[in-house]
């Protein structure tokens, strides 16, 4: 198995097409109370950032919040001023517990780990996504919040509601296989590094195992993506699988009934085991080398559709069921009449609708 086209994939320069995107070093949030928070990922000499122990060449992510009234908070992210490079900056807010999160991805020498931050009451707290063991690289991880509203039985036994968090995380994986994984993380309970469950993909279809690139371009499979299905808190992730040389959507659920909160009840302890169910499978979508992050957009009868940015126009492919296909590959010039962020909603809107 060979990194080559992974390498190309990972240098590309990055195009913004999300609708929060600055570069690819910042990021910025604005919460349902009006509060900015803004992330910046670089060279300390690069940001203007200075103190006792800080290196002008020293790479770290600093953060900063502005209220509505004016209030201005910033600082460092903890543990992050060191020599490796941190990217691939993801922001995401959680209202029910005021906290903000932030992803990143770590070079560490021969490998690469994705952290999670979760910034509560002006106190930082850390997770480690760590990829498999040996060598692992983590490509293009992705982050989408959604709420479940579960049954649980209170103190005297009754019947009570309430609206739990889920955080899930994407990415694409290189170790011993090539594939996609997924990490749900429990905001409304007390996590730890050790609590966190990451899932290969591709074993929870009931494929998996050795894996070739053959001629596939890295475009076809370095970008898997999160979606929220609907307002009851489902999820639908889209990921390709070599092994198979398949295309999947799938629905990721939860159990709804919590009851007790009791060690050695079953329902309480499979509430943090997801449900995996196919929503559409397809053979591996057609697409050149491309040298720009891919989005996917899963319509309502789950046919994703693929969108860049490349060579003046917001480019796409969407699959058909119908026909059994993927489409041409098609696009919309990017002018002076049609800028680059209506291009992507006009396409994005088509790829909602159909």
């Amino acid at each position: 198995m060979t990194f080559r086209r992974v390498l190309l994939a990972a240098a590309a320069l990055f195009v913004a097409v999300g609708s929060h995107a600055l570069r690819a070093d910042e990021k910025s949030l604005l919460a349902p109370d009006g509060t900015l928070y803004n992330v910046r990922s670089g060279r300390a000499a690069d940001l203007g950032v200075a103190g006792d122990g800080i290196r002008p060449d020293d790479n770290l992510i600093e953060w900063s919040s502005l209220t509505q009234d004016g209030q201005r908070k910033m600082g460092l992210v903890p543990n992050t001023v060191s020599a490796n490079l941190k990217t691939n900056l993801d922001l995401a807010y959680d209202d029910i517990g005021s906290s903000l999160v932030l992803l990143w991805k770590e070079d560490i020498s021969v490998i690469n780990v994705l952290h999670l931050g979760l910034l509560q009451a002006g106190a930082w707290k850390q997770l480690d996504l760590l990829p498999s063991l040996g060598f692992a690289h983590a490509y293009n991880p992705q982050m989408l919040l959604s709420r479940q509203s579960t049954h649980y039985l209170d103190d005297a036994g009754k019947d009570a509601w309430r609206m739990r968090t889920l955080l899930s995380v994407i990415w694409w994986e290189e170790a011993q296989y090539a594939q996609a994984r997924y990490a749900p993380i429990f905001l409304d309970e007390d996590t730890s590094p050790n609590d966190v469950t990451v899932y290969d993909l591709p074993t929870m279809v009931g494929s998996g195992g050795a894996t070739s690139y053959g001629d596939v371009p890295s475009s076809v499979f370095m970008y898997p993506s999160l979606q929220l299905e609907g307002p009851g808190g489902g999820i639908l992730a889209s990921f390709a699988d070599l092994s198979s040389g398949t295309h999947y959507v799938v629905r990721i659920n939860y159990p709804t009934d919590l009851g007790v909160a009791d060690a050695t009840s079953k329902t309480w302890l499979r509430r943090r085991i997801p449900v995996f169910g196919v929503a559409m499978s397809s053979h591996l979508a057609s697409l050149p080398m491309i040298n720009a992050p891919i989005v996917t957009v899963i319509g309502p009868s789950y046919n994703p559709t693929f969108l860049w940015v490349a060579d003046g126009a917001v480019r796409f492919t969407r699959y058909n069921a119908a026909a059994g296909q993927w489409s041409a590959l098609r696009s919309v010039a990017i002018t002076p009449e049609m800028s680059q962020d209506r291009a992507i909603r006009l396409v994005q809107e088509m790829a909602t609708k159909n």
